[in-house]
């Protein structure tokens, strides 16, 4: 081997070794937010503790799943609402998020909020 093989063999696998790395970083920084945004979709915390802050919110019938995670989340009581799309999708409402007035409050859960809002009437605190 001459001096231009060995530079070249040398950085070559400098080359496939930072490229390596950074495929890895990429991998580890990537997999640790969807593992955060996982674990946020089934245990999202509350924005704030007991007793929180009571906010009335009027869903009207033509308004999206989107649209009330962007509502909710412009009214503080969902940190994305994005997140609360997919929650909603999991969460196993037979007929979706109900139009009326509901008084949320920052201390729930996406969970208790949809329960509340659950167009299926069964725990539906709906003014109307």
């Amino acid at each position: 081997m001459n001096g231009k093989q060995i530079v070249g063999a040398v950085v070559g696998t400098v080359t496939k070794v930072v490229v390596a790395a950074i495929v890895l970083m990429f991998i580890y920084r990537y997999s640790i937010m969807a593992y955060d945004y996982g674990y946020r979709v089934f245990g999202e915390e509350a924005m704030d503790e007991e007793p929180g802050r009571d906010v009335s919110v009027e869903i009207a019938e033509s308004d999206s799943v989107k649209d009330i995670g962007q509502m909710l989340e412009q009214k503080g009581l969902i940190r994305d609402a994005k997140l609360f799309v997919i929650q909603e999708k999991l969460s196993g409402l037979e007929n979706g998020i109900g139009s009326g007035t509901y008084e949320l409050n920052t201390a729930m859960t996406v969970d208790e909020m949809l329960q509340i809002m659950a167009a299926d009437g069964e725990e539906t605190e709906s003014e109307e």
